[in-house]
């Protein structure tokens, strides 16, 4: 019998004979456990180790598979468990060389009453992966940490000793701008006047730090630094406890990494516990889609930043900011909403004995993101429109303006759910602007949800049609959607509430104009109004779906969720699509679980 045995990242094979068949096969009955081999690729490997190529100490890898004789027959992996005890050797060893020059930097205080100092070397904590390192350092009052626990310098004694400390650290060229975080104490230390701050936020900063600050947003600032040959640096000083500041209307007490004030993701009073949570987030977001990104102060600008790392590392499309037509923005006004956002049928007087529960789609807009075509190109006015173009497998991307008929005009249609399109009246015909995914909705059964309109009766009489198009978030949405699952298994409600801030931010601003110079791409209104309307279109087929099947209609709606109201008896399980795959309809909560307190804040 053939054994091959993995240990210490080193696999053995083994001709067993009989009795060392036995002996090797009781071990394995009656200690081991089946397990699938997951190795990690090249790509992965790098991407981790925050590296261009893997170094020349890397050791070999665990697993070949393919023709190994061959040039470029043969891909090979690497076990965590081998990346990991490279990580831990190459941060010893750093922390070792690396000992007396931190000193020069930072000087412990003499203040008996400080906490311990963290001894330069030392690792505070192991189970953080070095991929962050690179980017970010941790100014604390116990000494300065990357994020993986290594203590590269003691405490910071001066503001002036920030640019000795990004010379030293990052060097006179670094290839991408480094990020320095401040806690309360070490910004206290500092001589910050943390608790009588004055207006002038960005001069405070500009005093202490002798640089000067070109911009500034919720405890972040981005400084410019000049060197002694009179060369610029930039790097972004994030203030911990200022990332209250200036939160975004949409997500009221977002506070990006730090959490979300109020809740159990906020980060805790005591600073050591609180630098090995910021620690861990920054280097669990570097882990995003292996794409080594880094905290912004906007979440939306994380999710930009993903997918340039996707485009610069894939086949990428020539994408350019396309702002709606003038005649669509004039006239639309919203484009594709999702459901009403008040649509209401609830009965006047409800009964004692019924059952509220509400359901809505796990991570909507991100299973919308990942399969709806997007136009990219310069979008044309058609002169002539040819409506058997929807008959084809993949119409073209575009903006319909259609005139419907009044909605009780429509066979099969029901006042107990809403419209199929937010915009059409029951007693009234509508003009409406609407995407392609619309129309495919419009068009549907309405069985299935849709208006059971022909393709001739939408009137369609002006449209403007995109050249090209492709699933072009697939695979950012593919990477979040990996680490929202894997948020989900280790229950890290934290990680899922920064997954879930990306993607609803990035995907709200794609509508808007609010991005700089740089980033104009990510303008992309319809995009987003595709996303809305693949949502919608799940969301009113899964109703129709309750409805036949069980006879139950919803009393409410919001975005992409229902809330039903189930006769006493009834199992609220009819409504769960028993699925973890996102865009699926699982409960959120009933009425009864409200009465008895339990707590839903775990739930994406």
């Amino acid at each position: 019998m053939l054994y091959r045995l993995t240990a210490g990242g080193r696999t053995f094979r083994i001709d067993a004979d009989d009795e060392t068949s036995d002996i090797l096969q009781w071990y394995i009955e009656s200690k081991g456990t089946p397990e699938q081999l997951v190795a990690l690729s090249r790509q992965q490997v790098v991407a981790r180790i925050g590296r261009s190529a893997l170094p020349t100490d890397f050791p070999d890898p665990d697993v070949v598979i393919g023709d190994p004789s061959r040039e470029t027959g043969f891909t090979r992996g690497w076990f965590e468990s081998t990346v990991r005890e490279w990580e831990d050797r190459k941060l010893d060893t750093e922390a070792v060389g690396s000992a007396a020059e931190p000193q020069q930097v930072a000087t412990p205080s003499g203040d008996d009453t400080s906490p311990a100092l963290w001894p330069v070397k030392s690792r505070q904590w192991t189970d953080t992966p070095i991929i962050a390192d690179g980017r970010v350092a941790i100014v604390t009052s116990r000494g300065i940490v990357k994020p993986s626990g290594v203590v590269v310098a003691g405490p910071m004694p001066s503001g002036d000793s920030l640019h000795k400390f990004l010379l030293w650290n990052w060097g006179t060229k670094p290839k991408e701008q480094p990020q320095v975080w401040f806690t309360y104490e070490a910004l206290t230390e500092l001589g910050l006047p943390m608790d009588d701050l004055p207006d002038d936020l960005p001069g405070l900063v500009s005093a202490t730090f002798h640089c000067e600050v070109t911009w500034s947003q919720s405890g972040w600032f981005t400084c410019r630094f000049t060197d002694h040959d009179g060369q610029k640096r930039k790097a972004q000083l994030v203030l911990v406890p200022l990332m209250y500041l200036d939160q975004p209307p949409q997500h009221p007490g977002d506070m990006g990494v730090a959490g979300v004030e109020g809740t159990s993701t906020e980060l805790p009073e005591d600073e050591s516990e609180a630098v090995k949570i910021l620690a861990d987030r920054i280097s669990w977001l570097a882990g995003v889609g292996d794409a080594g990104l880094v905290p912004a102060s906007r979440w939306a600008t994380v999710g930009a930043q993903l997918l340039d790392r996707k485009r610069q590392s894939g086949r990428t499309k020539q994408i350019e900011a396309c702002p709606l037509p003038t005649e669509v923005a004039v006239e639309a006004g919203e484009l594709e909403p999702t459901l009403p956002v008040k649509w209401d049928n609830r009965p006047h007087r409800a009964r004692e004995d019924a059952v509220d529960v509400r359901v809505d789609q796990r991570a909507a807009y991100l299973a919308s993101a990942g399969q709806v075509e997007l136009g990219y190109g310069r979008p044309k006015e058609l002169q002539q429109i040819k409506v058997d173009i929807f008959h084809e497998q993949r119409p073209p991307f575009g903006l319909w303006r259609l005139n419907l008929a009044p909605a009780e005009q429509i066979d099969g249609l029901t006042t107990k759910l809403p419209l199929p399109h937010p915009g059409m009246h029951w007693k009234e015909p509508t003009t409406l602007w609407v995407t392609t995914r619309c129309i495919q909705h419009l068009t549907a059964p309405v069985e299935s949800g849709g208006a059971g309109l022909a393709v001739e009766e939408l009137e369609i009489t002006s449209a403007w049609v995109w050249p090209e198009q492709s699933r072009l978030l697939r695979t950012w949405a593919d990477a979040l959607r990996v680490k929202l699952q894997e948020a989900r298994e280790v229950e890290r409600f934290d990680y899922q509430q920064m997954i879930k801030a990306i993607y609803t931010t990035y995907l709200g601003r794609m509508a808007s104009d609010k991005w700089p110079p740089y980033q104009r791409e990510h303008q992309q209104p319809a995009w987003y109004a595709a996303i809305r309307a693949d949502t919608r279109f799940r969301a009113l087929r899964y109703a129709a779906r309750i409805a036949a099947e069980h006879g139950v209609y919803p009393i409410a709606a919001e975005l992409d969720a229902w809330i039903y109201r189930l006769p006493a008896g009834t199992n609220p399980s009819i409504l769960d699509e028993n699925s973890t795959a996102n865009g699926k309809y699982r409960i959120k909560w009933t009425s009864a679980d409200k009465a008895a307190g339990v707590d839903e804040e775990g739930a994406d």
